[in-house]
């Protein structure tokens, strides 16, 4: 497992991940969780809201970081696809944020 230098957590495929101080943004969808020729991934989209620096709308691979200007860096650790047709699967990831960006004291 890729090492970690910030928070891990898991979120569920269509929930919502908010890391920061203000709970309505930015926020991030994981979504499409699954393995294409054995590599795990997710898919992840959002940030902060239109005009500002910080979006992404991206495919995460096991253990290739993405940063996401003024925000952080997301690293996918892990994912566990959806038991049922439909079911959701999950994704747990490293989120590291950027020195100036403020966290949430629930991460």
């Amino acid at each position: 497992m890729p090492e970690c230098n910030g928070w891990i957590t898991t979120v569920d495929e269509t929930a919502q991940f908010a890391p920061g101080k203000n709970p309505n943004e930015p926020k991030f969808v994981i979504s499409k969780v699954g393995i294409e020729n054995g590599a795990m991934y997710a898919a992840i989209s959002g940030g902060w809201p239109d005009g500002y620096p910080g979006w992404i709308k991206d495919r995460l691979y096991v253990g290739e970081p993405k940063h996401v200007p003024t925000i952080g860096t997301f690293t996918l650790l892990d994912i566990t696809t959806a038991q049922a047709v439909y079911g959701h699967g999950s994704a747990t990831f490293c989120f590291e944020p950027d020195p100036d960006f403020e966290v949430s004291s629930t991460h």
